[in-house]
């Protein structure tokens, strides 16, 4: 945490908001500006996802994908939550948190369902595996604002009470042999021939042994770093999408089962853009030495390119695999300029991200559109960081 503050409070290049509600590079210490763009795309985030009528099952509570017929993931589930708590939104994450025990939650596995349509049907059978694990740590925030006073206890559901529950449904149905993580509750290969780095969350994994006063979860974060840097991106910092518990493809299986590789991608794509910020965390709040070593290749390699080729999506091999960037990439990769502590490669992403933000505080998204949910969490979790709303709570 200490490492967040001390870049925060010295003078980088930030952003101020002009009169009509653009953005302008302006050398300051001041976090205020992104605070505006933070408050302001939550409050987009609510109205475009959750309480957006007829579309949203009207307002049931979930968090809503226009991309996908508007339907609710689990994920969304989990990024609405962190958003809320970390908001101090006490009713909107009460909001969220029942509806995802109404609609999403399996009472059978303490799990929830991974997608539901905006009637409420599920759609999408078994679970997701950092979905679950988000909805864990916000339930966690959330308890901890509830031993502090800021916010009452639930009535119903404690939030400490279905914390404990949701780990140990995670222990007992994702973590294999107490160290290889399963991406949900149906997928096979035992955590070994399939993973998901994007779903590594090792500053979750140390808050939940704080948490529970357990020590079970060091295995899991061991295994979890060794397949990081095992894999064939890691002198670059790119991780992959997909991947065995070896750092190699996991083509052999996704092949058994008839699944796509497409749906198996060996490269840097949007699921792996997660990872400076799963990783950079650690770095930033707990200084685990090797997810801070992480984020430097990953600012050595950003470092290198072109800017035509900078802060998009890769191969492993440090191939740009697409022709434009939006405000997920941006802002994920920034997280890494943090962790990192490279305050020149700060103020570039900086200005970078600032240009997806230069309408935000009027139209209350990122970009041009609030059509692509993920986008805007990932934009919204960068964003939360600098402005200092993302902050370990336990």
């Amino acid at each position: 945490m200490k490492r967040l503050v001390y870049l925060l409070g010295i003078g980088l290049l930030f952003i101020v908001i002009s009169a009509n509600g653009a953005l302008a590079d302006h050398n300051s210490g001041d976090t205020s500006p992104w605070k505006r763009v933070v408050e302001a795309t939550w409050q987009g985030f609510k109205a475009h996802y959750i309480y957006c009528g007829a579309n949203c099952g009207d307002n049931a509570g979930l968090v809503f994908d226009p991309d996908i017929e508007y339907q609710a993931t689990s994920e969304g589930i989990g990024y609405g939550l962190l958003m809320a708590v970390m908001m101090d939104d006490q009713s909107t994450f009460d909001m969220i948190y029942n509806a995802a025990y109404t609609y999403l939650f399996d009472a059978s596995t303490g799990l929830f369902h991974w997608r539901a349509d905006n009637s409420g049907l599920i759609t999408g059978d078994g679970s997701a595996t950092d979905a679950d694990q988000d909805i864990a740590a916000a339930l966690i925030f959330a308890q901890r604002r509830v031993e502090r006073g800021e916010w009452a206890q639930h009535a119903t559901r404690p939030y400490g009470v279905s914390a404990t529950a949701l780990l140990d449904a995670i222990w007992s149905q994702i973590v294999v042999d107490g160290r290889y993580l399963k991406p949900g509750n149906q997928f096979g290969g035992n955590g070994r021939d399939i993973i998901n780095l994007s779903y590594f969350a090792p500053a979750w994994y140390r808050i939940y042994d704080q948490f529970q006063a357990t020590d079970r979860w060091q295995g899991v974060i061991e295994q979890g770093y060794e397949s990081l840097f095992l894999t064939q991106g890691s002198p670059l910092g790119l991780a992959p999408d997909w991947s065995n518990a070896d750092g190699s493809a996991a083509f052999a299986y996704c092949d058994s089962i008839a699944r796509s590789r497409e749906d198996c991608l060996y490269q840097m794509g949007f699921d792996a853009i997660r990872v400076p910020w799963r990783i950079g965390l650690d770095c930033l709040w707990f200084d685990e030495p090797r997810a801070c070593d992480w984020s430097r290749r990953s600012a050595e390699f950003l470092k290198s390119l072109p800017d035509g080729e900078f802060a998009r999506l890769y191969d492993l091999e440090g191939n740009v695999m697409v022709d434009y960037q939006n405000e997920a990439m941006v802002g994920m990769w920034l997280v890494v300029a943090l962790a990192a502590g490279d305050q020149p490669l700060q103020a570039r992403l900086e200005r970078q991200l600032s240009r997806f933000a230069a309408n935000a505080v009027r139209n209350q998204h990122w970009g041009d559109s609030p059509q692509h949910y993920y986008n805007q969490s990932l934009a919204w979790f960068a964003a939360a960081l600098l402005s200092g709303n993302f902050t370990n709570l336990s």
